[in-house]
């Protein structure tokens, strides 16, 4: 090197200090840590002190990731598994876990949202979201719980303001409570078994935000674990964007891992604490945790399951054909963050979902859901994109709608709240976007009736075997349950039932 290019390097990082220092700290420390085992082994042998490593190598070291996700590791034993290592990892994972370098692309944004909405959406943005780690300590613990009750009173406030002195919503609320009386028998022993049962673990972390939190549901131990795990259904509940709960699982959760299933149930922030691209990011970051974890807990990462009933069907939906849209654009899409591969998803299951909130919206305001407080939930940047959240329209005129896994859509023709005709909708255009679809009608079932009314009654379960008869590929029957609740309760509730 000349002494005119060596006085014009100098003079470059002249002009930019904090690059090089940000390099030599980063080039000191990768090649400190790589080479400290070398050296305390060399050391006791004698040898000399290792040389540094060609700025080449540490180059490649440090360049972009590949896009997710990394190969699956081998699996241990479910007994190695370390609450704290994975607590470690589910507080990375917002922080550090993107799309693989891909860019934000204005262009194919705009593209998506004329497609989707007809209209150019000029602040479509869906912005990476940083956090700090999740409270450790008992007094740490004990604070959080404190600010979390008062921020359900707030959020309980904020809601009440949307829905005012309604006399629709304050109906439904009445007869919501004497369903819930009406199945308390039920209930109860749910509760039992959700607190108290060895084959339930509550609240797993996996993620930063509020309500980053899932529940796992394990087989019976009498069960042998397969050679290469457990299937795995991850489930996405319902609660009308606003009083969902993953503890709502617990009853689908009991029956498909005593079908020797391994149950993930997720819980993410409703509304007014987050809109739908809070949902789906929550949705998206606990899956992507599942796939990456499930091999700790016994379960197969090659046999993962998506499954939601309602407004969680919708998430679901949503979270599927997004990822497939961002994989094949290899861009971030807003509600596409953090990004996982959804070939790793060997099918969805749908029950009673929306699937078209564009249509259904003057539906929902004469049931309660009014019209204000939905498009606050649907909104981006403050303005409403019911189409933009909507999967009949985003899967329409796509080009990857082959790449979709098979996808299963269960609907009862009696449902009053998300009507069966927009599943049809949905089934109908993802037929034409190329994708597997199977649209099964249940005569005379309500929105809620295959979830809760009909397990509660005992013997098999028409829902879960055909949850199961996709996981497993066979029609078999499902386990058989002793009845949970009198008959005459669950015939007077289902009359009640507001939804």
């Amino acid at each position: 090197m000349t002494i005119g290019q060596q006085a014009g390097l100098a003079s470059a990082f002249e002009r930019a200090p904090e690059r090089r220092r940000s390099i030599e700290y980063s080039l000191n420390g990768h090649a400190t840590a790589r080479h400290q085992p070398q050296a305390r082994r060399r050391a006791s042998m004698g040898a000399v002190k290792a040389s540094p490593e060609p700025a080449e190598a540490i180059t490649m070291e440090a360049s972009t990731p590949s896009p997710d996700p990394e190969p699956v590791p081998s699996r241990p034993s479910p007994r190695s598994y370390d609450s704290r290592k994975s607590a470690t990892y589910a507080r990375s994972v917002s922080r550090t876990l993107s799309w693989g370098g891909a860019r934000l692309d204005e262009n194919q944004l705009q593209e998506r949202a004329m497609r989707i909405t007809g209209t150019h959406m000029d602040e479509l943005m869906d912005g990476l979201s940083q956090g700090q780690p999740a409270p450790q300590t008992s007094l740490q613990n004990a604070i959080l719980a404190l600010q979390e009750t008062f921020l359900i009173f707030r959020l309980a406030v904020l809601l009440y303001s949307y829905l005012g002195l309604g006399t629709r919503w304050m109906g439904k609320l009445i007869r919501l409570i004497v369903y819930s009386v009406l199945l308390l028998p039920g209930f109860i022993q749910m509760g039992i078994f959700y607190f108290l049962s060895p084959r339930v673990t509550r609240s797993l972390v996996y993620g930063l935000a509020a309500r980053n939190r899932l529940d796992l549901y394990r087989p019976p131990s009498k069960y042998k674990r397969p050679p290469e795990g457990y299937k795995v259904v991850i489930y996405i509940t319902g609660g009308a964007w606003t009083i969902g709960y993953k503890a709502w699982g617990s009853l689908l959760g009991r029956r498909l891992s005593k079908a020797k299933v391994l149950v993930y149930c997720l819980d993410y922030r409703n509304f007014p604490q987050g809109t739908m691209l809070d949902m789906m990011r929550d949705v998206n970051t606990g899956i992507r945790w599942i796939l990456h974890h499930t091999h700790f807990h016994g379960g197969d990462p090659n046999q993962v399951y998506l499954v939601g009933q309602s407004c969680g069907a919708q998430l679901a939906a949503m979270a599927l054909i997004t990822q497939a849209e961002q994989s094949y654009q290899k861009a971030q899409l807003p509600g596409g963050f953090p990004a996982w591969q959804p070939q790793r998803v060997r099918a969805m299951v749908g029950i009673s979902g929306v699937y078209n909130c564009f249509d259904l919206a003057d539906h929902f305001n004469r049931r309660g859901l009014y019209r204000k407080l939905f498009d606050n939930i649907m909104s981006v940047n403050g303005q409403p994109n019911l189409k933009l959240f909507s999967p009949t329209y985003c899967i329409k005129g796509v080009e990857w709608g082959k790449s979709l896994p098979p996808v299963l859509l269960l609907h009862g023709t009696s449902d009053t709240c998300a009507l069966v005709s927009n599943a049809t909708q949905f089934s109908q255009a993802l037929e034409e976007a190329g994708a597997q679809v199977e649209l099964k009608y249940y005569d005379g079932e309500t929105h809620t009736s295959p979830l809760i009314e009909n397990p509660m009654r005992g013997g098999h379960d028409k829902l879960v075997d055909d949850i199961l008869a996709c996981v497993f590929g066979h029609n078999d029957l499902s386990p058989w349950q002793m009845p949970l609740c009198p008959g005459f309760l669950i015939n007077i509730a289902a009359w009640i039932c507001p939804f």
